[in-house]
């Protein structure tokens, strides 16, 4: 019986550097937000946050994931033409404890995604260490199968993350925004090294170019219908070049609001006074400083725990190609 029962599976011969795998996030994945700046200061008082004596957590801990898509594939039975992807992601957090850092688990989840609703009756074992599970996309374009790949990744770093920050004395940094808003004996935060959205009313933006090297903004409260209620800061790890934007260097942070504003103001101090002895040099990484170092070695190990790209390729191609023989 042939491991794809049914379906004509066939390898889009392009690099996967190309085409589909960059653009995965739209206009529709940010919802709007009602935007609250009086939770720390009135609107009208807001200026830099410079924290004081901060005490550290015992243990911060990085969460993160990478994935890989390994083939794209078009895919027909019958009438039926649809998109795929054999994809791999791991995820993974690194512990620091004063200036120790300790690898924590790494996880390493291998899928293959058709899209337009379709879905592979059973797992496909390319060799004997490379088995898929078979995922589906509602989406039927060729970004379906990675965005499925995308969601997936996102819900096993939540997973992971929940699991570490419930434990007393611990601040989680999850990489991205936060994705769950329980009650955990620790803390856990979104980390936001990107800015697509800056939240802040025109009135406010100004407040950020002035945000020193381990300072931050008052708190602000983000609440919409399609996310729980978040604190958010931003924080500066670096100062800008010469020819950087002013806004070069920060970073955004949110906490799930049901920590309460207090203990939500204590995390944001130790945010600002850890982290940016954690950021990167210039020329170390190409993301720095966003991309902090435990954060930029956690990634390298992951990437590392997928295997090489090029002979997982290949082995997938070998597979599908006895399939088509054997037909």
């Amino acid at each position: 019986m042939s491991v794809f029962a049914g379906f004509d599976v066939r390898i889009d011969p392009w690099d996967t550097d190309y085409g589909s795998e960059l653009p995965i996030d739209t206009a529709d994945d940010f919802p709007v937000e009602d935007v609250e700046l009086e939770i720390e200061v009135e609107a009208n008082k807001w200026q830099p946050v410079i924290p004081g004596s901060v005490t550290p957590p015992n243990y911060l801990v990085f969460v993160d994931g990478v994935r890989r898509i390994e083939a794209r594939l078009l895919i027909r039975r019958g009438e039926l033409l649809c998109h795929g992807a054999f994809g791999s992601f791991a995820v993974g957090a690194v512990q620091l404890a004063g200036a120790r850092a300790d690898w924590g688990e790494e996880r390493v989840y291998r899928i293959v995604a058709l899209g337009s609703g379709e879905r592979l009756p059973q797992e496909v074992r390319v060799t004997s260490v490379l088995t898929y599970e078979p995922e589906s996309s509602a989406i039927s374009d060729a970004d379906g199968p990675l965005r499925r790949i995308q969601e997936r990744m996102r819900q096993e770093e939540e997973r992971l993350a929940r699991e570490l920050a419930d434990a007393p004395d611990r601040l989680v940094i999850a990489d991205g925004p936060l994705t769950f808003a329980e009650q955990v004996r620790g803390q856990a935060v979104g980390y936001v090294k990107r800015l697509f959205r800056m939240y802040l009313p025109r009135t406010h933006l100004g407040i950020l170019p002035q945000v020193p090297v381990g300072g931050r903004t008052p708190l602000f409260a983000l609440r919409s219908t399609r996310r729980f209620a978040r604190y958010s800061w931003f924080m500066r790890l670096s100062a800008p070049s010469g020819a950087d934007s002013p806004f070069a260097g920060l970073v955004r942070l949110e906490i799930a609001e049901s920590v309460g504003a207090e203990v939500a103001k204590r995390v944001a101090d130790a945010t600002a006074s850890c982290l940016p002895r954690l950021a990167p040099k210039r020329g170390r990484d190409p993301r720095a400083p966003q991309n902090l170092l435990p954060i930029g070695a956690l990634e390298g190990a992951l990437r590392r725990r997928l295997g090489d790209a090029r002979l997982v390729r290949r082995q997938i191609e070998s597979l599908v190609a006895r399939e088509i023989t054997h037909d």
